[in-house]
């Protein structure tokens, strides 16, 4: 095979991380790689890792520029990809040495636009399935959705499927956005049930860090959107509003520990409402019926109850 891919790879202050990211992806056993690394004013060693890097491998491109976020990181990427497929990675995560060769080889069997793999979780027991199989984007979606697998570094793309596309600056959770536009471009997907992309949960990121206003806004943008445009898909209706009443219950939750992120609870009461407008017998679990019962004085001690509970 001689088809070119693109490996996009935001880097900030990942100096621990990046040499095993950046080893696991020039010793793909696929090799025609174009490799780019765009360091996103790092103010650690990680701009002169990424040149050493380069200095020893042909395929590898630095682009140095100052600090926007990975969203803007990637957006330089996908301008400067000249390969006939694009593929993301993050530079604290690794990969395994066959991912790229067994994503492009099912791609190119079933004359695909997107295929899938599964992340691997630290800690998780993922079985090496190896199953295989099509899903039409309704199916996909669906999947995607109850997983919550918007992860753009799971999949591999065809150029010319996205290379319109891009992500949206200085955002959480840009990955929704990008997943959802993406999936309602195409009318299939390929899923490998197989665990390649080796996702990294010790580094702090702004998705694992403290509980912030920037969080619930972009949280709340994202799900609004994901309503929005998937709202025409009526097999996706219970989904979207399984995914809700979860989703923003434990949005509740954190606002309820940190109330002086939500002092006139304007999130809380939008947040309530939603719960309500989504919740049925389906989706009715303890947590989310306590939000619907409860004032939010009485949440505010429980959540700090429970908090107490599920962190020793």
């Amino acid at each position: 095979m001689k088809h070119k891919i693109s490996v996009i790879i935001p880097v900030y202050n990942v100096e621990t991380y990046l040499p095993r990211c950046l080893d696991s992806v020039i010793n793909q056993s696929y090799k025609d790689l174009e490799i780019i690394l765009v360091n996103d004013g790092s103010q650690d060693n990680s701009g002169q890792i990424c040149d050493s890097y380069a200095a020893k491998d042909q395929r590898i491109v630095v682009i140095h520029k100052e600090n926007e976020g990975s969203s803007c990181a990637r957006n330089v990427g996908l301008d400067s990809a000249k390969g006939d497929f694009i593929a993301f990675v993050d530079s604290d995560d690794y990969i395994h040495h066959t991912m790229f060769g067994v994503m492009l080889t099912h791609l190119l069997e079933h004359q695909l636009d997107v295929v899938e793999i599964r992340p691997n979780y630290k800690g998780s027991e993922v079985p090496l399935l190896n199953d295989f199989e099509i899903q039409d984007h309704v199916v996909a979606l669906q999947r995607i959705i109850e997983q919550t697998t918007f992860n753009v570094w799971c999949r591999l793309y065809r150029k010319t499927v996205i290379e319109d596309l891009r992500f949206i600056p200085k955002i959480i959770h840009q990955d929704v956005f990008f997943t959802i536009d993406v999936l309602n471009r195409i009318d299939k997907i390929g899923f490998l049930n197989l665990p390649l992309y080796y996702y990294n949960s010790d580094n702090e990121s702004i998705i694992r860090s403290t509980y912030s206003l920037r969080k619930i806004t972009a949280g709340i943008r994202a799900t609004e959107y994901l309503t929005k445009n998937l709202a025409q898909y009526s097999a996706l209706k219970n989904t979207l509003k399984n995914y809700v009443t979860y989703y923003y219950t434990d949005h509740y939750f954190s606002l309820s520990r940190h109330t002086e992120i939500d002092g006139d609870k304007a999130f809380r009461k939008k947040l309530r409402k939603a719960i309500m407008d989504s919740f049925t017998f389906k989706t009715m679990n303890l947590r989310s019926l306590m939000v619907i019962l409860f004032p939010s004085r009485v949440m505010e001690l429980v959540s700090t109850s429970y908090n107490k509970l599920t962190s020793r």
